[in-house]
């Protein structure tokens, strides 16, 4: 499982929504089911939100099968991770909408949508801020992939050689090697793009496909033979960690930062990869239980100081006491002035069909 939140979340309701459950031609989404939540009400409540940022969606990603899954396990992964964003907030507090879908390949996610406000005073509510809540939301991630057996994206094996999620990118993908008839035609665009980019997007992306075609060559067996690449290609080298490595390009005002094994401080050769993984992968598996504990302490810690910092912005927000109508002192005029009795029906109780208990 992955848990990522999207960037989108300015405009009206409408968009999220039908997103999450209308598909082309305004037909209902194939594999779009509402698990909790009132899709109208969420989208008045976005409506209705005064501030810039109205909503925050995002989805919890697995590689599983939806049928893998029960319904006690998907309340039970929703209500844990309710409670990871709005820990000291009570149910009412807070609106949020699970959609799942399982139109990918039948694998299952969990789609949510959070109005950016809270429900008793108005005050603007940020659920998710990834200075913040990322450590929080990780050790989250962490804690139930290891307790329910689901697959790790932290696995050493899964690992790319380079990485495109970072900078920004608005969804970039891995680079696909092209025919040889193109790869000439390819090589001079992404130099051309090199010498005279028009956006860090672009110049980073020339430079994966540089970087990859000097490892399939050959070229490229360590650290230093990665900076030397990078520098012939007119690039300055402004920071080198040991997981990343950040250039700058004298057409551009912003570095550019790489990411991925071929960039990281201990990349060796290809053909010592997959010696190199295996190894990762025993000592990943070896330290499982110790990372277990970490995350725990990690994620609990996270849950005291979001808790303060919740409780700071609306502990003194009170939930409203019940109307006073008057109702029962005009029922017992009428009962005194009638013979037959008269019976008060009791309100019908909301029932929820989500994680909440």
């Amino acid at each position: 499982m992955i848990v990522k939140f999207f960037r989108r979340g300015k405009g009206s309701g409408v968009g999220p929504i039908n997103y999450l459950l209308v598909a082309k031609g305004g037909k209902p989404r194939e594999g779009a089911k509402v698990l909790y939540g009132d899709p109208k009400l969420t989208e008045q409540l976005i409506n209705a939100t005064p501030f810039k940022q109205k909503y925050k969606a995002g989805v919890l990603s697995f590689t599983e099968d939806a049928k893998e899954f029960t319904d006690e396990q998907k309340k039970d992964i929703m209500q844990r991770f309710e409670d990871t964003l709005f820990t000291g907030l009570d149910p009412d507090q807070y609106d949020i909408l699970w959609v799942e879908h399982t139109d990918k390949g039948g694998r299952l996610e969990l789609n949510f949508v959070i109005p950016c406000q809270e429900l008793r005073s108005g005050k603007r509510l940020q659920p998710f801020y990834a200075g913040a809540d990322l450590v929080r939301v990780n050790a989250f991630k962490n804690i139930i992939n290891q307790e329910y057996g689901w697959t790790d994206p932290n696995e050493p094996e899964r690992k790319r050689l380079i990485n495109p999620y970072v900078n920004n990118a608005p969804r970039p993908t891995p680079y696909d090697r092209p025919p040889k008839s193109k790869e000439k035609e390819q090589e001079k665009e992404d130099n051309e793009i090199i010498a005279k980019p028009e956006s860090t997007f672009a110049l980073k992306a020339a430079i994966d496909r540089r970087m990859w075609h000097r490892l399939a060559e050959g070229s490229l067996n360590g650290r230093s033979s990665v900076l030397y690449a990078l520098e012939s290609m007119g690039l300055t080298i402004k920071r080198a960690t040991n997981s990343s490595i950040s250039v700058a390009h004298p057409a551009m005002t912003r570095n550019v930062r790489l990411k991925g094994t071929i960039y990281e401080k201990d990349f060796k050769a290809l053909s010592q990869q997959a010696h190199l993984i295996e190894g990762r992968q025993g000592d990943y598996e070896r330290t499982s239980e110790s990372r277990g504990h970490r995350d725990l302490k990690t994620w609990t810690k996270g849950m005291e100081i979001k808790k303060a910092y919740h409780q700071e912005l609306y502990g003194d927000i009170k939930a409203p006491e019940p109307l006073d109508l008057g109702i029962k002192d005009v029922v017992s005029m009428e009962q005194s002035q009638d013979a037959t009795p008269r019976v008060d029906t009791p309100a019908p109780q909301r029932s929820y069909n989500g994680p909440r208990p």
